[in-house]
């Protein structure tokens, strides 16, 4: 079986980048027809017709050519926190069942979304601008999501080659056995609706705990769930309807392009330009280094919009500035890693993507909400640092003295994140296009940049592109399981019952409040909070508004819960990118640095609560 697992992996792994490669090229193609639409629109009144459509139809091409070599890569998101602490022989076991599962869900993606092609050929099925026919483009899903089988089966076929080699045959069958008496069990019992939605997350809790992809975990409870409340036919047809509809929806376009800025900035030089310019402003003084870290980190969040990315590129630049001038490695590695969280509050953020996607507020309003807030915490993190080498000067001694002549040409290395910020944030502050749109003019800006900065090479595009298909098929799995997982919560009203109860209870809205955030803390701390987010806010989101919080304002609180996921041990993202950055720093060292800046984030999120109008003043001057 391992024999013909690596056979698997070694024909795969060229397709799969090569299908990935077709479609981040159709991705440039949707940057290039978007942004010559918002041209045409804005300079004569003559946009494309039809352009959402064609989007619509390229993003579908661009996701699901991504997910096999997403797979591929190791790139979607799973939870091994619990399963690595098996013994060998017992991880291989777990595997083998959980791949088993995710290789039936996705053949039942395939299987849906053909019979989903087959019926809109039958009828004639188009679109209703253009007349494109629908049903190449589901055939299109059904094609990747039979290319992801492959590569799940390569890794099904691994893990049951281990099983052999353990001798394991009868704990293996004996698993998948009791898995399948469990789920029989709660079908005879025959749950309520809302009885099977407190179980459903339960087994979706056991399945995330044991390894299994959280995407593949999310569809597989929805599928179930549904199966159960609403028969088994609605439950394929959610197999087949969502993941076209999501991979094909206009709304999420702002996704792939907003990705793809972030990544053409980090070769455009332009994270190195905005450290050496705070450098020389800030480095002189005692902890300057550090605080010119956290300006540079919040400079480019201002262009990138993701978190990691931010802390990677920053840490690359800052740490070894930092230790040639013996600063602390626990300040060194900690503003690095807390700096980066910045990548997701300071607009465009995809944390504030995701929440406006699954609660249907307005990317817009969230995108100008964050950027007080992020001001505010970017101030915070400065004063943490002056307040640590205040109390402890060997931290960080001072650097080198600059002059006001080399301060002021400095600023000349801002320019490419200045115009960016206002081109995106401008544009849609003052209405000139839509948040998608202005994913589409940045990515095409952060172009225009890095081939003026000379740093536009074809070696360094196509690895952009490769890891924006990468990460853009990561996220989307995620949605699409989340919004399978969704219809089966709402079909079974469990959520606005729970909103109910919370809402009920007899206590302050404010203590009610801290509970949920907690909750979210607790999360942040066992698994990556993204798609923590994603699978609880269809629970919480309605209490939330029950208790009469703004939603816009509770965006922005959520987005800084997820920045302290991002530091909180013992999964912490951001950390786990500084250890790679500074491999000979202890990681205990580093989770030491963040704490101070997790105390800044806490007081942050309380002046927010106490004085909301930081967050909703900028958003209540765009109605």
């Amino acid at each position: 079986m391992d024999k013909a697992g690596d056979y698997l992996d070694k024909v795969l792994k060229p397709v799969s980048r090569a299908v990935n490669s077709v479609g981040t090229g159709i991705l440039m193609l949707m940057v290039v027809l978007m942004g010559v639409n918002v041209g045409l629109r804005y300079l004569f009144e003559r946009p494309i017709p039809g352009t959402v459509e064609l989007e619509e139809f390229m993003l579908a091409v661009l996701v699901f050519f991504g997910v096999a070599y997403t797979a591929v890569q190791k790139g979607h998101v799973r939870i091994d926190l619990v399963v690595s602490r098996f013994p060998q022989p017992v991880q291989a076991v777990v595997n083998s069942i959980t791949s088993l599962f995710s290789l039936g869900l996705c053949f039942l993606i395939v299987w849906r979304s053909v019979v989903l092609a087959q019926t809109n050929w039958h009828y004639g099925a188009t679109s209703v601008i253009l007349h494109v026919p629908l049903f190449p483009f589901m055939f299109v899903i059904a094609f990747g999501s039979a290319l992801l089988c492959l590569v799940l089966l390569a890794e099904f076929l691994h893990s049951v080659a281990q099983v052999a080699r353990s001798g394991q045959w009868l704990s293996f069958g004996g698993g998948l056995l009791l898995v399948l008496l469990l789920l029989g069990a709660v079908v005879w019992l025959q749950p309520s609706a809302q009885a099977m939605a407190f179980i459903g997350f339960g087994v979706l809790l056991l399945f995330l705990a044991f390894g299994m992809y959280i995407a593949f975990a999310m569809a597989l409870v929805g599928f179930l769930g549904m199966s159960y409340i609403s028969g088994v036919g609605a439950g394929l047809h959610l197999m087949g309807a969502v993941p076209y509809a999501t991979a094909a929806s206009y709304s999420l376009c702002v996704v792939p392009f907003f990705v793809l800025m972030g990544h053409v900035c980090s070769i455009a030089g332009i994270s190195r330009d905005l450290y050496s310019t705070a450098y020389k402003w800030l480095g002189q003084l005692r902890g300057g280094l550090a605080m010119a870290t956290i300006g540079g980190c919040a400079g480019f969040a201002a262009v990138s919009g993701d978190s990691m990315g931010t802390a990677a590129v920053m840490g690359a630049a800052a740490i070894p500035e930092m230790r040639r001038y013996n600063y602390s490695p626990q300040l060194a590695t900690g503003c690095v890693a807390a700096g980066g969280t910045l990548g997701i509050l300071i607009p465009p953020s995809m944390g504030f993507i995701f929440y406006a996607i699954i609660t249907e507020e307005s990317i817009a309003a969230l995108f100008i909400a964050g950027i007080l807030p992020g001001l505010l915490l970017t101030a915070l993190f400065m004063l943490i640092i002056y307040i640590q080498v205040r109390y402890n000067p060997k931290m960080a001694p001072p650097g080198p003295r600059t002059n006001f002549k080399d301060k002021l040409i400095s600023l000349k290395g801002t320019w490419g994140m200045i115009v960016l910020f206002m081109l995106v944030i401008g544009g849609i502050y003052f209405g000139i296009f839509t948040p998608t749109e202005a994913g589409a003019v940045g990515a095409c800006g952060a172009l225009l940049i890095a081939l003026f900065n000379k740093q536009l090479s074809w070696q360094k595009l196509t690895a952009a592109l490769l890891e924006t298909g990468r990460t853009v098929a990561m996220l989307f799995i995620l949605l699409i399981g989340a919004w399978i997982l969704g219809y089966f919560l709402a079909g079974s009203k469990a959520p606005f019952q729970i909103s109910d109860f919370i809402s009920g209870l007899p206590l302050p809205r404010y203590v009610l409040l801290m509970l949920i955030l907690l909750i979210y803390v607790f999360l942040g701390c066992v698994m990556n909070i993204l798609p923590a987010m994603i699978v609880t806010l269809p629970i919480f989101f309605p209490t939330v508004l029950a208790l009469g919080f703004n939603p816009i304002w509770f965006g922005v609180i959520m987005v800084i819960i997820q920045e302290m996921g991002l530091i909180t041990p013992p999964v912490a993202m951001n950390v786990f990118v500084i250890k790679g950055v500074a491999k000979d720093v202890p990681i205990d060292t580093i989770f030491r640095g963040i704490a101070p800046f997790f105390l800044a984030m806490a007081v942050c999120a309380v002046i927010l609560t106490v004085f909301p109008q930081i967050a909703l003043f900028l958003p209540s001057m765009m109605e």
